[in-house]
């Protein structure tokens, strides 16, 4: 559970102990602003969350009808965070997983304030690529998306990243090809050519060729030979071997065109835009077995 935004959500030091009883005593009856439906309570650095109902009204401040206790200070921790957005559902659910108590009070960026409940268990995608570089490109453009306000259901992403240069750092191949250039593939200690500049190879020389099975078909059909070595690091291929229970997962192929969801594994191209992105991760939690709004109210991809 968690707020559906800041504004709603007013921090209040008080001097009284924070039960139940006692919390419920001193905001029934009050007067709060029309716009605040939860309260953060602070005594002497312990803290608890509770929910309000008011008179319905137009006026600027409403009383309250009826006090609900979200949390009491045995089950509430505050963290402060400058780089997490308070707004964010999935920012907000990583606080959650790091902590141990069932409500995190967050006191993120601009000293914007609000806290999660029962966050423990979000839906984990696992972001399937290679690197370098870094980060992949898959990766950043899924947290590019979450970060949108796009994506409703909470979502903890875990990279799954195949390091090319630590893949051949063991062959004993003359040379090695990569289908594309990209940074830092020198690194790797010898030779290195890239498939798409068709570069001339003496047929003596023998090649590790890290890429994926359409690149050695292409390599075959210019070199007519196979190579010595070859490395699958396609992300598809590394996702269908490798899928977690219980887990969404994303990456991209080559063979793909638009979007492609099976089984809990969405697929883009490698020209995929963050339209396609954003496709992708909503078509894989619409597929959710229990597919429901992590935030209270209506979201899109607007801020409230």
């Amino acid at each position: 559970m968690m707020p559906s935004h800041c504004k709603t959500v007013a921090y209040k030091r008080v001097g009284f102990p924070l039960t139940r009883e006692q919390i419920s005593r001193q905001l029934a009856g009050k007067k709060v602003f029309t716009r605040t439906d939860y309260f953060i309570l602070e005594n002497s650095g312990m803290l608890a969350v509770a929910r309000v109902a008011k008179k319905r009204g137009i006026d600027l401040f409403r009383e309250v009808t009826s006090v609900e206790v979200l949390s009491l200070p045995e089950s509430t921790v505050m963290v402060s965070d400058p780089s997490c957005d308070v707004l964010d559902i999935h920012s907000m659910a990583r606080k959650a997983v790091e902590n141990t108590k069932d409500t995190v009070v967050v006191l993120g960026a601009f000293g914007h304030i609000s806290f999660i409940k029962g966050g423990k268990t979000p839906v984990r995608l696992r972001v399937i690529d290679f690197i370098p570089p870094f980060p992949s490109k898959t990766q950043s453009m899924v947290e590019d998306i979450l970060r949108s306000g796009c994506v409703d259901t909470p979502l903890l992403v875990e990279p799954v990243m195949a390091d090319t240069l630590a893949l051949v750092g063991g062959c004993k191949s003359d040379i090695v090809m990569f289908p594309c250039e990209a940074g830092r593939l020198e690194a790797c200690g010898r030779p290195v050519l890239y498939l798409d500049k068709t570069p001339p190879i003496d047929p003596a020389r023998s090649v590790t060729l890290v890429g994926c099975p359409l690149s050695r078909k292409i390599f075959g059909h210019v070199y007519r030979r196979e190579p010595a070595d070859f490395i699958n690091v396609c992300p598809r291929d590394l996702a269908r071997r490798d899928m977690a229970p219980g887990r969404l997962h994303i990456a991209r192929c080559c063979d793909v065109h638009g979007v492609k969801v099976e089984n809990g594994l969405a697929l883009v191209p490698y020209g995929a835009s963050m339209r396609d992105m954003a496709e992708a991760v909503r078509a894989l939690c619409a597929g959710l077995p229990s597919a429901k709004k992590a935030q209270e109210g209506q979201a899109d991809c607007r801020r409230p």
